[in-house]
């Protein structure tokens, strides 16, 4: 265990033994010293609602659906719904409210997938059809900095490792245990995206929401492609010690 993560241990054991309620300070410091803690937390405090978002995990899907549920404009289909949504933002909220949501006020949820299929969606995603994620990677490891020039899986996994996953991954492949701020956040329900339509079944029924229409978004398109894992058992080594953590705690 790094000291960071037995710091974040020890802090959850405490809060937890004296009932403190989660603080803004508290989870950027240690989650999110270096992103922003507001992009993640998406709340409404009328339903007793509040989603924790796990970029490369249906969050896209789950925006949308929220949106729906907030507005009752059950047509609202953007081009880019991180962007485009009515969902009221943490600051409108005010930060105690949503601390509090966070803290046990309201249901919370949020989705994890297999962390196999995240990463190689992520690397697809930004690095293969996307240059500005490149850069990065290359300046990690010290590679002439080209976005025009391709960057391997076996490059791209030596710059994860290099990386701090806290302070320097980005949260389209970071940990998702890290994005979902374990141990001090709990939540009401986690949901797997490979079980997407029963799991939000489970949170509707739970958190007393009405059904509204569901739009799937952003849904990888890999039919066709080989894996990036086929016939290389070193790669599934690698990604499985990066990610050990959510193995375990998401049942993978």
């Amino acid at each position: 265990m790094t000291d960071r993560a037995g710091d974040v241990e020890a802090a959850a054991f405490q809060a937890r033994r004296s009932g403190a309620r989660l603080t803004r300070p508290a989870l950027k410091s240690a989650y999110f010293p270096t992103l922003s803690l507001a992009y993640h937390l998406h709340a409404l405090p009328e339903r007793e609602l509040i989603y924790v978002k796990n970029p490369k995990a249906a969050c896209s899907t789950v925006l949308l659906w929220l949106h729906r549920l907030h507005t009752g404009d059950h047509d609202f289909s953007p081009d880019n719904v991180h962007e485009q949504h009515g969902i009221p933002r943490p600051g409108e909220i005010g930060w105690r409210r949503v601390m509090g949501m966070l803290s046990g006020d309201s249901f919370r949820f949020t989705f994890v997938r297999n962390p196999m299929d995240r990463l190689e969606s992520g690397y697809r995603d930004k690095i293969v059809n996307s240059r500005g994620w490149r850069e990065k990677v290359q300046t990690t490891l010290d590679l002439p900095v080209d976005p025009e020039t391709p960057v391997s899986f076996d490059q791209f996994l030596s710059a994860l490792e290099l990386q701090d996953p806290v302070s320097q991954m980005d949260p389209h492949w970071r940990p998702q245990h890290v994005n979902l701020m374990h141990p001090l956040v709990e939540f009401d329900h986690i949901g797997h995206v490979e079980s997407f339509d029963h799991d939000l079944a489970i949170i509707r029924r739970a958190a007393h929401l009405p059904d509204v229409p569901l739009e799937v978004r952003n849904v990888s398109r890999t039919s066709g492609l080989t894996s990036v894992y086929a016939g290389r058992p070193d790669r599934v080594r690698r990604v499985e010690a990066i990610y050990a953590t959510d193995f375990e705690l998401y049942g993978y």
